[in-house]
């Protein structure tokens, strides 16, 4: 396990795979019903209950623990649909999506199946690099905002780390849940590590994971004002908040500014075969002069490595809002909204201008001012779903760059989070 010397990320892509984007906050915005959900969580070989597994509905407030006897109830769920996620240590963890209905009470009989390696003798190895791969872990996945600042990893040692040096890839596992604590939004979260990895040379940081969230009790009035209205400011411009003000078809009056961005290749940048035969051909010859297209002398050397610094794209803003019907159209199979559109959005957040640590991320670009909160977002598939609590279905359909890319874990709000209706 070693993480060779490199440079940070300083621009990257950010993909939030979290599994279980579904009901919660604007379920309950749509809906005034509620049901419940009860069961019994066993041993799938031996029938055996487990005792005190933890069962919740992804990504929300909504979970327990079962009791000695392997039971569990969640009585008050929001109609409308969920996903249930049930872990034991050393068993995989279960998902389960369902919807439920005003009034319905459901029964589920859970079987978790024991890991393949849980009996088996692991050997751990010292990482001499664990801290420094800590330290990428942090930035990449709490983040780097001010309420990074005041977000903890209370269990750390539960992580492991492995980086291959030929892929350039840090990857992370943790051997329990992670145990996080907000003390900006007043949250602690169970946050269940499926997958996280680094990729230096894309420069795009991939986790998933199920994340269940407690509220952390206010030690007073104040406290309670302060946490939320940092909540607010966090949803406020969110890639959830985009994605609900898109399914309201509001997002002019939410303050959202939507525009095709294309990116085409550019005309001045040689092709990337030729280039690296030049910074071949010319390497170790530095002395030698060519005459350019435009009759200035330049060494080759230089000229190369000047043509490999060159943009691969360029990029062109339309100036015009994108219609609704080219973002969002209803799907008669699935009865939800399908979104799907042309190169890139170019999303702008025009009530609250960037952060200054967003601005100092990238310690040798040109100072300047704030501007609006500025984010790029893209579909990986040529299609991907919003489902009626507004949260992109599929996370693995669409990548975010920009402001979005910058606000990780430690903005994140459960689902079931509702911003006072006085600033809707």
């Amino acid at each position: 396990m070693r993480f060779c010397s490199c440079l940070p990320l300083l621009r990257f892509f950010f993909l939030l795979y979290v599994i279980s984007l579904v009901s919660g906050k604007q379920t309950q915005a749509q809906t005034t019903g509620y049901g419940g959900v009860s069961g019994t969580v066993i041993d799938a070989q031996t029938g055996q209950p487990l005792g005190f597994a933890t069962v919740f509905i992804a990504q929300t407030t909504y979970g327990t623990n079962a009791e000695e006897n392997g039971t569990f109830k969640l009585p008050a769920l929001p109609a409308g649909s969920h996903e249930l996620v049930v872990s034991f240590l050393g068993y995989e963890t279960l998902t389960h999506h369902f919807k439920i209905e005003d009034g319905q009470q459901l029964r589920f009989r859970l079987q978790l199946t024991p890991k393949a390696n849980a009996l088996q003798e692991v050997v751990i190895r010292p990482d001499t690099n664990w801290r420094h791969n800590y330290e990428v872990f942090l930035k990449s996945f709490i983040g780097q905002t001010p309420n990074a600042a005041q977000t903890k990893i209370i269990n750390p040692e539960v992580l492991h780390f492995n980086f291959d040096p030929q892929a350039n890839v840090l990857t992370a596992d943790a051997s329990e849940p992670l145990v996080i604590e907000s003390k900006a939004l007043g949250y602690r979260l169970h946050f269940l590590l499926e997958t996280f990895e680094a990729d230096f040379k894309s420069k795009r940081v991939f986790h998933a994971g199920y994340p269940r969230y407690e509220e952390l009790k206010s030690r007073s009035k104040a406290q309670r004002n302060r946490w939320e209205k940092a909540r607010l400011k966090a949803y406020n411009g969110s890639l959830m908040h985009f994605a609900r003000a898109l399914r309201a078809q509001s997002l002019e009056q939410e303050g959202f500014n939507v525009r095709r961005l294309q990116r085409l290749p550019n005309p001045h940048r040689p092709a990337e075969e030729d280039i690296q035969r030049g910074l071949k051909t010319w390497r170790g010859k530095s002395n030698t002069i060519v005459i350019g297209g435009n009759g200035v002398k330049d060494d080759s050397l230089q000229y190369w490595l000047r043509m490999s610094r060159l943009s691969r794209t360029v990029e062109y803003l339309h100036k015009d809002p994108v219609p609704y019907d080219q973002l969002v159209q209803p799907d008669s199979v699935t009865n939800m909204l399908r979104l799907q559109f042309s190169d890139f959005l170019n999303v702008v957040y025009v009530h609250e201008f960037e952060e200054e640590a967003f601005l100092r991320q990238q310690p040798f670009s040109k100072p300047r001012d704030p501007t609006y909160q500025t984010s790029v977002l893209g579909l990986t598939q040529p299609y991907t779903f919003l489902d009626p609590s507004g949260m992109i279905v599929d996370p693995n359909s669409h990548l975010v760059e920009g402001y979005w890319a910058w606000e990780k874990l430690a903005e994140m709000l459960p689902l079931d989070y509702q911003p006072p209706l006085s600033e809707k």
